[in-house]
């Protein structure tokens, strides 16, 4: 099993991800724990909300999480599905709403200030199409960090980038020589296909 941590250790911990880990390799009970935390938060000005965020991340736990997961997901899908419409391309000006809201918090520990559900709540769609939209976001500053892409550049091509859908963005981002003007032109192409097309 290895080393076992006492309560002194575990309230050594520097950062949440090293707490998780030494309560987990730790023989101290549950009740225990609980008090520990409290210390622990006391005495590293962390907060619950980020024991909680780097608990879903220990490996140990995402195991656990994943048991059933497929079931717990479709509830959760249907149990936040906001949407209100049939299936409709969202406008410019909900893409650039999108963006402004699609933001990490200021700590620096990757975490969105809205969640999928509250996304989806705000723009009347679903969890899953939240998702859609933050893949393709990070799939484009991958792009642009490959491109090296000034910062500028960055905010005026998001939206029109946003548009296009998520095959064409990972073909270009693993493409030999990616080109954000390709994209643009793939996409311009799409539509005008889409405007004389004959259904």
């Amino acid at each position: 099993m290895g080393k076992l941590y006492t309560e002194k250790e575990i309230l050594k911990a520097k950062t949440p991800t090293e707490y998780i880990n030494r309560c987990h390799y730790s023989k101290v009970s549950h009740g225990r724990k609980t008090v520990v935390s409290s210390e622990w938060q006391k005495r590293t000005g962390y907060t619950i909300e980020d024991i909680k965020y780097a608990r879903h991340r220990y490996p140990y736990w995402k195991y656990r999480k994943m048991e059933g997961g497929p079931e717990r997901n479709r509830i959760r899908m249907k149990k936040y599905n906001f949407k209100t419409t049939p299936k409709y391309r969202w406008p410019l000006s909900q893409i650039k709403k999108f963006i402004k809201l699609n933001t990490k918090n200021e700590k620096g520990n990757g975490r969105y200030i809205y969640t999928d559900r509250e996304l989806a709540k705000i723009f009347k769609t679903t969890i899953a199409s939240i998702q859609a939209w933050r893949r393709k976001t990070n799939l484009i500053n991958k792009l642009y960090d490959k491109l090296n892409t000034r910062k500028t550049k960055r905010e005026e091509y998001l939206a029109q980038l946003l548009q296009s859908c998520e095959l064409i963005l990972r073909a270009e981002l693993y493409a030999e020589k990616p080109s954000i003007h390709d994209i643009i032109k793939k996409q311009r192409n799409r539509k005008h296909e889409s405007e004389f097309s004959v259904f």
